[in-house]
């Protein structure tokens, strides 16, 4: 394996929702009929956490070779743009012109192979993801592989007004068109069947065995480990659909997403099976009191190396909002108090 091969970058997309040149530029674009669950203002929200997110890279993932901090085109005033590890780049810098301006994650996340610099290897983050433990570089990539867990399932829409199933559906549809079912587990049976999986994992995964088709797979709310030349292929496979979706302005049931590659390492058996729950913990509010009390713990006690804390607060609670930013924010600077290099 030759050095390009080992090396790991991160990728990380951020939105400053109070920029007031990229909320008139969303106005421009803006419709009644997109404002849901996907394209809400709690999705572009600032909770002000950057800072710890690249504190625990440095403390955590030293070993990372850069980290990409993708932008419409705003930074925060704080961070050190000329730091080595550090790439900043702007949506215009990657995304074909055609496709801006967007709004949509998807389209910004299904370019991320037209990043020249970006390393094969690579991770995505999000904004709400911190790294609270130390982190190696096998948990990510063994043997040149991304680390993943299959979970098999049978897909269903939960939320008839989410886009997120009809994207996955979506996704599926394409994976459907080079794998099938039970052949596909064969192929690669140490990978659908495995002792890291827990028993209820393996029994899920045994009993696609006589499907025709492949379902679904699981998501895990974390982070996602990629290979760039699996962008790459799937945009040479399906240039055609992926540029017609990528003409959506904001989310839309007509989508594909970044799980899609991800889908063709399950169902391609090129990836390294780990356990997931046991690198990341995906935590959200039910309340404000009980909820922050738990990721509050879950940061200061637990053995959970990577933290996801998901704002599914109500978007009109502005009190318990700044009471859960402050809090969680106490409690990230009490495990990462030292200014990091990606700081001024």
């Amino acid at each position: 394996m030759n050095m390009e091969e080992t090396k790991i970058d991160i990728i990380v997309p951020w939105v400053d929702g109070s920029d007031l040149l990229w909320l008139e530029e969303k106005r421009k674009y803006d419709r009644l009929e997109v404002e849901s669950a996907g394209n809400s203002a709690q999705r572009f929200r600032d909770w002000e956490l950057m800072r710890y997110f690249f504190r625990g890279i440095e403390k955590n993932m030293p070993w990372v070779n850069k980290v990409f901090f993708v932008t419409w085109g705003h930074v925060p005033q704080w961070l050190n743009t000329g730091y080595e590890k550090l790439r900043v780049i702007k949506h215009t810098d990657y995304i074909p012109e055609k496709y801006l301006p967007t709004f949509n994650s998807n389209v910004i996340e299904l370019n991320y192979h037209r990043i020249e610099e970006l390393s094969e290897n690579f991770i995505l983050f999000n904004d709400d993801f911190f790294v609270i433990r130390e982190s190696s570089p096998e948990l990510f990539f063994q043997n040149g592989l991304p680390c993943d867990e299959l979970v098999a399932k049978t897909l269903v829409n939960y939320d008839p007004s989410s886009y997120i199933w009809h994207i996955v559906l979506n996704n599926m549809g394409v994976i459907n068109r080079y794998f099938s079912g039970g052949r596909a587990m064969f192929r690669n049976f140490d990978k659908w069947l495995n002792p890291v999986y827990d028993l209820k994992t393996n029994t899920m995964n045994l009993s696609k065995i006589f499907g025709k088709r492949l379902s679904s797979f699981y998501d895990f709310h974390t982070h996602v480990c990629h290979k760039k030349s699996v962008f790459k292929k799937l945009w040479e496979l399906e240039g055609d659909y992926l540029d017609k979706v990528c003409m959506n302005r904001f989310r839309s049931p007509l989508d594909l997403s970044q799980w899609l590659m991800r889908y063709w390492n399950l169902a391609s058996g090129q990836f390294f099976p780990v356990d997931i729950n046991k690198i990341s913990r995906y935590c959200w509010f039910d309340d404000v009191e009980t909820s922050l009390g738990t990721i509050q713990s879950v940061i200061a006690d637990s053995d959970t190396r990577i933290i996801v804390i998901n704002d599914t607060l109500d978007a009109e609670d502005e009190y318990g909002f700044e009471k859960c930013k402050a809090g969680v924010r106490e409690s990230l600077e009490n495990i990462l108090p030292e200014k990091s290099s990606f700081e001024l």
